[in-house]
């Protein structure tokens, strides 16, 4: 059902921006969906996360070998990584030119940046974000060109950090 009504949207707002002369077409749109996947296959969307729009790349904290730890090791040491991602993301927060737009996602996942510049960007999505009970950060790099709607998926795929929840 929710895939369903974003293709709608997505179908109905290209054709309305292909539908106007070309200042209306000045501003690009990148749209986007973050879900997770159980173990079941079913997907669990991000439902009101906060998803930025950067301008450069931010450091990924890295933890060789966090798959041998034990389970409570594992939890804490993802934990401090996701604490980490989201201090380096705020000491860049403030620089200008860094953030340039930022939305919240819809029940069903879904999240749109309107009149973006064409251009290469990043959408973060970091600490206190949680689906479903696992924390979850991501970095997915995107670039946006002129005169075209561009969709970044953010999924099991492409997270920036391990993610783990504690039962």
């Amino acid at each position: 059902m929710a895939a369903s009504r974003f293709g709608l949207i997505f179908f109905l707002s290209a054709a309305l921006l292909w539908s106007f002369p070309e200042p209306v077409n000045a501003g690009q749109w990148l749209q986007g969906s973050l879900y997770l996947t159980d173990e079941t296959g079913q997907r669990i969307y991000g439902e009101y996360v906060s998803i930025f729009l950067t301008s450069e790349k931010i450091p990924v904290p890295r933890y060789p070998g966090i798959d041998k730890l034990e389970r409570h090791r594992r939890l804490d040491r993802i934990n401090q990584m996701h604490l980490d991602f989201y201090k380096y993301f705020a000491q860049y927060r403030n620089k200008p030119g860094y953030l340039v737009a930022n939305a919240e996602s819809s029940d069903d996942g879904t999240f749109a940046f309107l009149n973006v510049p064409p251009g290469d960007y990043y959408v973060v999505v970091t600490f206190p974000a949680m689906i479903g009970g696992y924390k979850v950060a991501w970095q997915q790099p995107v670039t946006v060109a002129a005169g075209r709607i561009r969709h970044v998926t953010l999924d099991s795929h492409n997270l920036a950090l391990p993610t783990d929840r504690r039962e």
